[in-house]
């Protein structure tokens, strides 16, 4: 069989890749995936059961690898052995899915490690310059709130969020959420993932909300963009296999704090935000916020309480 293409969703962590890529998978000529192929990135990361993994990116591997490979009797110097092997390596992912799955498209989710998105879209746009991207973006502030929650048990050992939710004492009450280091983190890696495509535009946008919306319209529009067979039918199939259910084995809004799909709805945000958190976070991403449309101006933060009112009684985790 002929090499299957090979697409990208690009977006930053937290905003339904693993969903979207979930119901194109439900698609007759879609294999939807995640392979980490760009980024130039590697760190030892700390998973929820304590244990410790490294994050690397395919593209970090390959230039180790290419060291102490001998290009030179190749007729190749390091870089362009580099990019061929890339190139190669690739397509031959490309090849094993489509052969194991029988389908011809394959669509693969990249979440930018922090500071790499640039890197990400130029080496896509470089090495498989036919290849669309489709970027997905979500509120910001749901970002924060979800990637807070899901590094509850990585980095917030000792802040106030932990001991409420891991070691909670009656009567507890929790003021604050976020923190300053948390809001940088994530309001920094959000806001790259979309000022990467400032100049360099996607093939396709789409939004979280959208697909909270009508998931079955949004998946159509990039069913188009990819160049597969598009009906009502089949979108519907594939949002009915890809619904919150489906994925958690929970309904949308009951919230299991340090899953994956932790909540699944739209404006979460809202329960967790502190008056100090949103001068912050509209500081450092208040220009992207306005670029997606999620808000106009500062107004926004003006609603938001100087602290919360969140509090712990034996056995109940109540929130007035």
């Amino acid at each position: 069989m002929d090499t299957p293409q090979i697409h990208f969703i690009v977006s930053a962590p937290r905003s339904g890749s693993t969903w979207l890529t979930t119901a194109l998978n439900g698609h007759p000529d879609i294999f939807g995936t995640e392979q980490r192929l760009f980024g130039d990135f590697c760190e030892v990361w700390q998973n929820n059961d304590g244990t410790s993994t490294p994050r690397i990116t395919f593209d970090k591997y390959a230039k180790s690898f290419g060291q102490h490979y001998f290009y030179q009797f190749m007729n190749r110097d390091y870089g362009a052995f580099v990019d061929d092997f890339k190139k190669s390596f690739v397509n031959f992912l490309c090849y094993f899915a489509g052969a194991r799955t029988g389908k011809d498209v394959i669509v693969d989710k990249i979440t930018p490690y922090p500071g790499t998105a640039h890197i990400v879209v130029q080496e896509i746009r470089r090495l498989f310059p036919e290849a669309k991207i489709i970027h997905l973006v979500r509120d910001g502030r749901d970002v924060l709130t979800s990637g807070t929650f899901d590094w509850l048990l990585k980095d917030a050992e000792g802040t106030e969020r932990y001991e409420f939710y891991f070691k909670p004492i009656p009567g507890m009450r929790l003021e604050r959420f976020f923190d300053a280091k948390v809001i940088k983190k994530w309001a920094a890696n959000w806001g790259e993932t979309i000022d990467v495509f400032a100049d360099d535009k996607p093939d396709h946008r789409i939004t979280y909300e959208e697909m909270k919306e009508d998931m079955a319209e949004s998946l159509k529009n990039v069913f188009e963009v990819l160049g597969v067979e598009s009906n009502n039918e089949i979108a519907q199939h594939c949002e009915d296999s890809a619904t919150f259910e489906q994925i958690s084995g929970r309904p949308p809004g009951q919230e299991e704090p340090t899953a994956k799909a932790r909540k699944g709805v739209v404006g979460d945000w809202e329960n967790y935000f502190t008056l100090a958190d949103g001068e912050l976070f509209d500081a450092l991403a208040g220009e992207q916020m306005a670029l997606m449309g999620y808000e106009s101006n500062s107004d926004w933060v003006k609603e938001l309480p100087m602290k919360l009112k969140m509090f712990r009684e034996p056995g109940v985790d109540n929130r007035i």
